[in-house]
């Protein structure tokens, strides 16, 4: 049995590929969070559920350009500033195991540049309160924890001391 107690988990000499992803936690003035519902189309990973937008970091782009050009190509959204929040690398347990590093960003937007946002990507597009996203059947868990640790990092990350 491999270390980590799963029996179906990789040995930990085992050397998977790593995917690059970015994503986007984006809000609104309000406290809400920009998600997208993902096309129903059976070869994509996670068909019909919300998630960031966002995708993959192209050879030799660095994270931040990597998001800001799939705003560019998925809503037609320039943002003024993104900000990286956090990082994760996760092993998704597909028959072949992988593993994916993703790097989450806050970028704000006000209400005039979503109303001008023209969504090429999804089936959909709608803003979500925190509490509102974590009752959702169908959601990235990777995307739901992101936002829900920026909602709440003023309680979760308090300085010890």
């Amino acid at each position: 049995m491999p270390r980590s107690g799963r029996p179906d988990a990789p040995p930990e000499s085992t050397t998977l590929p790593v995917g690059r992803w970015c994503a986007a936690a984006l809000l609104v003035n309000a406290g809400r969070y920009l998600m997208q519902l993902r096309d129903p189309k059976p070869d994509i990973l996670l068909p019909d559920h919300w998630s960031l937008f966002g995708g993959t970091v192209d050879p030799g782009e660095d994270d931040a350009a990597a998001i800001v050009r799939e705003l560019v190509e998925e809503l037609e959204f320039r943002p003024k500033r993104v900000e990286k929040f956090t990082e994760m690398t996760i092993l998704l347990p597909f028959a072949t195991p992988r593993l994916d590093r993703m790097s989450m960003f806050v970028v704000p937007f006000d209400e005039a540049e979503h109303a001008a946002m023209v969504q090429h990507e999804g089936a959909g597009m709608r803003l979500f309160a925190p509490e509102e996203l974590a009752q959702e059947k169908r959601v990235a868990p990777w995307d739901l924890t992101a936002v829900l640790m920026h909602a709440r990092q003023a309680t979760l990350f308090r300085s010890r001391g």
